[in-house]
Protein backbone atom coordinates (compact mmCIF):
# COMPACT_ATOMS: atom_id res chain seq x y z
CA UNK A 1 0.00 0.00 0.00
CA UNK A 2 1.40 3.57 -0.78
CA UNK A 3 1.75 6.34 1.57
CA UNK A 4 -1.78 7.47 0.16
CA UNK A 5 -3.96 4.33 0.11
CA UNK A 6 -2.69 3.93 4.10
CA UNK A 7 -3.90 6.78 4.94
CA UNK A 8 -7.15 6.50 3.86
CA UNK A 9 -9.38 4.62 6.44
CA UNK A 10 -11.42 1.73 5.84
CA UNK A 11 -15.12 4.38 6.32
CA UNK A 12 -13.48 6.52 3.84
CA UNK A 13 -12.37 9.26 5.51
CA UNK A 14 -8.64 10.86 4.40
CA UNK A 15 -6.20 10.43 7.59
CA UNK A 16 -3.75 13.00 5.79
CA UNK A 17 -6.02 15.79 5.48
CA UNK A 18 -7.20 15.63 9.01
CA UNK A 19 -5.37 18.06 11.43
CA UNK A 20 -4.68 15.52 14.01
CA UNK A 21 -2.56 13.79 11.56
CA UNK A 22 -1.19 16.65 10.50
CA UNK A 23 -0.22 18.48 14.24
CA UNK A 24 2.13 14.91 14.12
CA UNK A 25 4.96 17.40 12.27
CA UNK A 26 3.15 20.80 13.47
CA UNK A 27 3.38 21.51 16.55
CA UNK A 28 1.64 24.81 16.67
CA UNK A 29 -1.80 23.07 15.23
CA UNK A 30 -0.60 20.61 17.74
CA UNK A 31 -0.93 23.35 20.50
CA UNK A 32 -3.74 24.99 18.71
CA UNK A 33 -5.59 21.56 18.81
CA UNK A 34 -4.87 20.87 22.35
CA UNK A 35 -6.73 23.73 23.57
CA UNK A 36 -9.57 23.62 21.68
CA UNK A 37 -10.38 19.94 22.60
CA UNK A 38 -9.15 20.82 26.66
CA UNK A 39 -6.46 17.72 26.24
CA UNK A 40 -2.39 17.46 26.31
CA UNK A 41 -0.80 18.32 23.38
CA UNK A 42 0.21 14.45 23.24
CA UNK A 43 -3.31 13.05 23.13
CA UNK A 44 -4.33 15.64 20.21
CA UNK A 45 -2.19 13.83 16.83
CA UNK A 46 -3.27 10.50 15.54
CA UNK A 47 -1.11 8.61 12.78
CA UNK A 48 -4.43 7.20 11.18
CA UNK A 49 -6.46 4.32 11.83
CA UNK A 50 -4.41 1.60 10.14
CA UNK A 51 -1.49 2.80 12.05
CA UNK A 52 -3.14 2.13 15.23
CA UNK A 53 -5.42 -0.20 14.74
CA UNK A 54 -8.54 1.50 14.79
CA UNK A 55 -7.91 3.03 17.92
CA UNK A 56 -7.15 6.72 17.48
CA UNK A 57 -6.89 9.67 20.16
CA UNK A 58 -8.00 7.42 23.22
CA UNK A 59 -11.04 6.70 21.99
CA UNK A 60 -12.65 2.85 21.86
CA UNK A 61 -12.10 0.53 19.28
CA UNK A 62 -13.96 2.00 16.00
CA UNK A 63 -16.52 -0.63 15.01
CA UNK A 64 -16.15 -0.01 11.38
CA UNK A 65 -12.34 -1.06 11.66
CA UNK A 66 -13.37 -3.98 13.77
CA UNK A 67 -15.80 -5.01 10.92
CA UNK A 68 -13.72 -4.29 7.90
CA UNK A 69 -10.60 -6.81 9.62
CA UNK A 70 -13.18 -9.31 10.49
CA UNK A 71 -14.26 -9.36 6.68
CA UNK A 72 -10.86 -9.11 5.53
CA UNK A 73 -11.45 -6.24 3.20
CA UNK A 74 -9.72 -3.18 2.63
CA UNK A 75 -12.57 -0.81 2.72
CA UNK A 76 -16.33 -0.46 3.37
CA UNK A 77 -17.08 -0.49 -0.43
CA UNK A 78 -15.59 -3.83 -1.02
CA UNK A 79 -18.54 -4.83 1.36
CA UNK A 80 -21.67 -6.44 0.05
CA UNK A 81 -23.26 -4.88 2.80
CA UNK A 82 -21.99 -1.39 1.95
CA UNK A 83 -23.19 1.10 2.60
CA UNK A 84 -24.37 0.43 6.29
CA UNK A 85 -25.41 1.86 9.26
CA UNK A 86 -21.81 2.30 10.88
CA UNK A 87 -21.29 4.84 7.61
CA UNK A 88 -24.51 6.71 8.66
CA UNK A 89 -24.08 10.74 8.62
CA UNK A 90 -23.44 12.73 12.50
CA UNK A 91 -25.88 15.22 12.81
CA UNK A 92 -24.19 16.17 15.79
CA UNK A 93 -21.07 17.60 15.86
CA UNK A 94 -21.32 17.79 12.19
CA UNK A 95 -19.20 21.19 11.71
CA UNK A 96 -16.33 19.63 13.82
CA UNK A 97 -15.53 16.15 12.81
CA UNK A 98 -16.12 15.19 8.96
CA UNK A 99 -17.66 11.64 9.48
CA UNK A 100 -20.43 13.11 6.95
CA UNK A 101 -18.08 12.65 3.87
CA UNK A 102 -17.35 9.33 4.28
CA UNK A 103 -19.41 7.64 1.55
CA UNK A 104 -18.90 10.68 -0.28
CA UNK A 105 -15.02 9.74 0.21
CA UNK A 106 -15.63 5.95 -0.16
CA UNK A 107 -17.52 6.35 -3.66
CA UNK A 108 -14.78 8.12 -5.19
CA UNK A 109 -12.05 5.80 -4.22
CA UNK A 110 -14.32 3.01 -5.69
CA UNK A 111 -14.69 4.95 -9.10
CA UNK A 112 -11.12 6.53 -9.29
CA UNK A 113 -9.35 4.49 -7.32
CA UNK A 114 -7.77 5.32 -3.50
CA UNK A 115 -5.14 7.43 -4.88
CA UNK A 116 -7.20 9.66 -6.52
CA UNK A 117 -8.74 9.80 -3.04
CA UNK A 118 -5.58 11.12 -1.39
CA UNK A 119 -5.04 13.63 -4.26
CA UNK A 120 -8.68 14.85 -3.67
CA UNK A 121 -9.05 14.73 0.36
CA UNK A 122 -7.71 17.63 0.99
CA UNK A 123 -9.71 19.63 -0.88
CA UNK A 124 -12.78 17.66 -0.62
CA UNK A 125 -12.11 18.66 3.54
CA UNK A 126 -11.60 22.41 2.87
CA UNK A 127 -14.96 22.73 1.13
CA UNK A 128 -16.98 20.98 4.08
CA UNK A 129 -15.39 22.20 7.12
CA UNK A 130 -15.81 26.06 4.98
CA UNK A 131 -19.35 25.20 4.09
CA UNK A 132 -18.55 25.08 0.71
CA UNK A 133 -19.85 21.79 -0.81
CA UNK A 134 -22.79 22.24 -3.11
CA UNK A 135 -25.46 19.80 -2.53
CA UNK A 136 -25.80 18.27 -5.96
CA UNK A 137 -24.40 21.39 -8.02
CA UNK A 138 -20.71 21.94 -9.86
CA UNK A 139 -17.82 22.31 -7.18
CA UNK A 140 -16.99 25.95 -6.25
CA UNK A 141 -13.42 27.65 -6.33
CA UNK A 142 -11.29 26.62 -3.04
Amino acid sequence: MSQGQELAAPCGLYCGACPAYRAISDAALAERLAQAMGRPVEDVTCRGCRAQEGEIMGLPLCDTYTCIQQRKLEFCYQCPDFPCLKLAPCADKATEIPHNMKIHNLLIAQKKGVQALADEARDIWRMYFRGKKAHGGSEPEL
